[in-house]
């Protein structure tokens, strides 16, 4: 009996290699290995399928809030550039102490209404939302930094920010109303 044993323990499979007897088996449950693999991708797709589902959908236009909050920017934009342009030589209008005064004053309705332009970026723009919005707020502050100054837009800009100073926020949304024509040409909106 010991020869036996032997000669069963020398023919015996490694624990790492399956046995013969084995492959047989795998060979008929092959099918059901290949359903289920079948079963499992069909998951898979589901489930990659679901995900952008869930997230919030690009509607591809702006809404009147969005609409409304690129207009505030803009003018917040061309009102910073503008009075830190026409502080300096050769106009010397005085305007860096105002936009500073207007900056602390309405900060956080600026911020705010940043926020909600940076959402609406992010729903139309999910995959590359961050690169979009760096690219359009590069452009706004290039045309507005690089805007040929002279006397009557800094005097323009100064009398701006010290009617801001007066009448508040109202004021300031009543004038970046204007450019509405200038944001629809840039962003569809959602209101027919």
């Amino acid at each position: 009996m010991t020869e036996e044993r032997q000669r069963r323990k020398a023919i015996a499979p490694s624990p790492n290699l399956l046995p013969a007897a084995n492959l047989l088996n795998l060979w008929r449950t092959g099918v059901r290995l290949q359903a289920m693999y079948r079963l499992l991708a069909l998951l898979l797709i589901c489930c990659f399928l679901a995900a952008p589902a869930s997230a919030q959908k690009a509607r591809e236009c702006f809404s009147k809030a969005e609409e409304t909050a690129e207009q505030n920017v803009r003018e917040g934009l061309r009102l910073r550039e503008g009075a830190l342009g026409c502080d300096g030589q050769p106009w010397n209008a005085g305007t860096r102490a105002l936009w500073e005064d207007i900056d602390r004053q309405f900060g956080p309705r600026f911020a705010a209404q940043t926020k909600v332009r940076e959402r609406a970026f992010q729903r139309e723009f999910a995959d590359d939302a961050d690169n979009r919005l760096g690219m359009w707020n590069g452009r706004i502050v290039m045309y507005f930094r690089n805007y040929p100054l002279s006397n009557l837009y800094c005097r323009d800009i100064r009398a701006m920010l010290l009617e801001m100073q007066k009448r508040g926020w109202g004021y300031f949304t009543v004038q970046a109303a204007k450019a509405r024509d200038v944001v629809k040409m840039d962003y569809r909106p959602c209101d027919k």
